[in-house]
C-alpha cells in the first residue's frame, strides 16, 4: 500500500487534489484530521513578509557570515 500525505489549509468543502490522480479507479481509504501545528507548514508561508524581513536585514548592514563564524567559534571544542 502506498501513502500520500497532503497538507493543505481547507478553505472550502470541495477539494481539488491533483496528487491523487495516480489512485483514480483504485479502492482507497481517506482519513482527514486536523493537523497539529508544526511550525512552518508547506504552502502557507508569507513570502512577501519574508522578503521584507530579508531586505530590512540587508538595509541594517546585518552580516550573516560574521554571525555564522562567531557561532562556529563559540560552539567549537576548546583546544587541548
Amino acid at each position: 500500500m502506498s501513502a500520500i500525505r497532503i497538507t493543505r489549509k481547507l478553505d472550502s468543502d470541495r477539494l481539488h487534489l491533483p496528487e491523487l490522480k495516480p489512485l483514480i479507479g483504485k479502492n482507497v481509504e481517506i482519513i482527514v484530521q486536523e493537523a497539529q501545528p508544526l511550525g512552518v507548514i508547506p504552502g502557507t508561508g508569507d513570502w512577501e513578509a519574508a522578503a521584507r524581513a530579508a531586505q530590512e536585514l540587508r538595509e541594517t548592514g546585518y552580516d550573516f557570515d560574521a554571525w555564522r563564524e562567531q557561532r562556529e567559534y563559540d560552539t567549537a571544542s576548546p583546544p587541548k
